[in-house]
């Protein structure tokens, strides 16, 4: 007969395999949680600062129970920086339209016409999409200088498309590619021409990556920094680059209240956008990947 003491010898390593499973899971559930507070920590301190009245935003230790306030922010509008904003909105919403009006037409003709040398066109898409801004700026600081573009919405939309457009290009050609090919077929034998077909057929069948696509054009135009702090003045200078203008000489000629209150606006919709977008993002990068 089988005693019990052989009955638990047996069970022994499927228990210890449990138990390696639930310790590395539990592991993984920590870090995680870890890296989760670690990453949304600069949040919290805009948060936590912006609401803060402007006496208390370099207290130590912080007054952790004081009253909130709205203070920060009625001073953030009532300045320079809500011009800041709405050049910012003007200029997101030029570089989305640029992006989709030429981006969405040429990702539909890589992804319907055999091209010669696609992957090839596709490879220059992405290189123009990751290489860093440096690598323009200063070339179309020299050009903007002789066509008088400094200073202007139109040419800070245009070097933003220096990247957002190879970008557009690609990732709606992924989109398209999805789209099957009978839906065109059909249009044509209904007699729409091709750009009817992709307008009235096609396009509402990929609208959901068009969204997508736009909400990411626009997010990456509302937060960049570096091409607008050298390609804009004081009449077109964008959000980011208004936040600087909190930043004192010392830390303790700093405005931390404004500052916290004018990043927390900028931060929030990026934030909104960022969620929205995340997991048509995740499925057309992947499509990208595996189609290549």
């Amino acid at each position: 007969m089988v005693t019990e003491a052989s009955r638990l010898a047996s069970r022994r390593p499927a228990l210890t395999v449990l138990f390696r499973r639930r310790a590395g899971t539990a592991t993984t559930v920590v870090l995680l949680i870890l890296g989760a507070l670690f990453v949304l920590l600069p949040l919290f301190w805009m948060l936590f600062t912006a609401f803060q009245q402007p006496a208390n935003s370099q207290a130590i230790p912080p007054h952790w129970l004081a009253r909130p306030t709205v203070k920060n922010f009625s001073a953030t509008f009532s300045g320079t920086y809500a011009h800041n904003l709405v050049n910012s909105a003007i200029v997101a919403l030029g570089s989305t339209a640029v992006a989709l009006g030429l981006g969405v037409p040429a990702g539909y003709a890589l992804a319907r016409a055999k091209v010669p040398g696609s992957r090839l066109i596709n490879s220059w898409f992405i290189l123009a999409y990751v290489a860093p801004p440096v690598v323009f700026i200063v070339p179309l600081y020299v050009i903007y200088q002789h066509l008088n573009l400094l200073n202007t919405y139109q040419g800070l939309i245009l070097a933003y498309e220096t990247g957002l457009l190879p970008f557009t290009i690609w990732l709606m050609r992924v989109y398209f590619s999805d789209v099957p090919r009978d839906l065109d077929e059909a249009a044509w034998i209904d007699g729409c021409s091709k750009l009817t077909a992709l307008w009235r057929v096609v396009l509402p069948t990929a609208w959901p990556g068009v969204t997508t696509v736009g909400l990411l054009v626009a997010l990456a135009s509302w937060g960049e920094y570096f091409a607008a702090v050298i390609l804009t003045g004081p009449q077109t200078q964008t959000a980011p680059v208004g936040i600087e203008s909190y930043v004192g000489s010392t830390s303790f000629s700093a405005d931390w209240g404004g500052l916290a209150a004018a990043a927390l606006i900028v931060v929030v919709p990026a934030l909104a956008a960022t969620v929205a977008v995340q997991r048509g993002l995740i499925s057309g990068v992947t499509r990208g990947a595996v189609k290549q």
